[in-house]
């Protein structure tokens, strides 16, 4: 018999699949919600967050889609990409092996920014969600130098106020679902690391249930959080770039 010929690979089949599992559920969600309204295949209006539909109605997915439906459009397209690269570097480095650690973030920042909206009135929190996201990393990789625009290089500890400053400049209004995002996940950081390094006690910890259904693959180390050195910079020589409104990410260039 003559010998058999291997299957053709895929390579953006593989390179999806070789996405952590939980950057590959917000990627997804964010393109798939985003082009489902874009397409005219439902309306937009029903991914918005829209407090009398769902107390009436109840619409429970509105507290999910609200965070990832966006616009079709250039901006829409950074969005996910830098989306991507943030969550995947808190996926694998800061998180590393602790996906129940990594859920209940988000669980907390997004309820935070839900909370929020019921107050300022915010409909759509996609923007929330890319902050929150940012300014974790950004803390974490306090010292690592990034580009921003037009070729301005600062600290990543100053990102999330660059793309806050960025998207006030360009929209003319106040951000508020960004800023949103940002002080949840000052809050989340405030309560899992700095507080508890400066010899408080940790009051927010991953509910056991989260810990059962999303089991580590990697064992805890040291004291502050998923594993040793989590309340401390991690230095990384990554270079970036942004792109315009809501071009954000953790100072990488598009082709990096």
């Amino acid at each position: 018999m003559p010998p058999q010929q291997p299957p053709a690979r895929n390579e953006i089949v593989e390179w999806f699949q070789s996405i952590p599992p939980i950057t590959k559920a917000l990627t997804t969600l964010s393109i798939v919600a985003t082009a489902i309204s874009g397409l005219g295949l439902i309306q937009p209006s029903s991914l918005i967050l829209y407090w009398p539909a769902i107390k009436s109605k109840l619409q429970l997915w509105r507290l999910v889609s609200c965070f990832f439906f966006n616009k079709f459009g250039i901006g829409f397209a950074f969005n996910v990409y830098f989306l991507y690269r943030n969550s995947l570097q808190l996926e694998t480095e800061i998180f590393r092996g602790q996906p129940a650690d990594y859920i209940f973030f988000h669980l907390f920042s997004s309820g935070l920014q839900l909370a929020a909206a019921s107050v300022f009135d915010m409909y759509v929190l996609s923007d929330g969600l890319l902050l929150s996201i940012a300014y974790l990393w950004a803390q974490h990789n306090r010292d690592t130098p990034v580009t921003f625009m037009f070729g301005i290089q600062f600290k990543a500890l100053y990102l999330p106020w660059a793309m806050i400053a960025t998207d006030l400049l360009m929209t003319g209004s106040l951000p508020r679902a960004s800023i949103a995002g940002m002080i949840s996940s000052h809050i989340y950081y405030y309560l899992t690391t700095i507080y508890p390094n400066q010899g408080g006690q940790r009051f927010l910890q991953t509910p056991q249930f989260l810990k059962r259904l999303f089991p580590a693959t990697v064992a805890r180390g040291g004291t502050g959080g998923v594993r040793a050195g989590f309340g401390q910079t991690q230095e990384q020589p990554r270079g970036g770039g942004m792109f315009g409104r809501h071009s954000w990410g953790s100072g990488q260039r598009l082709g990096t």
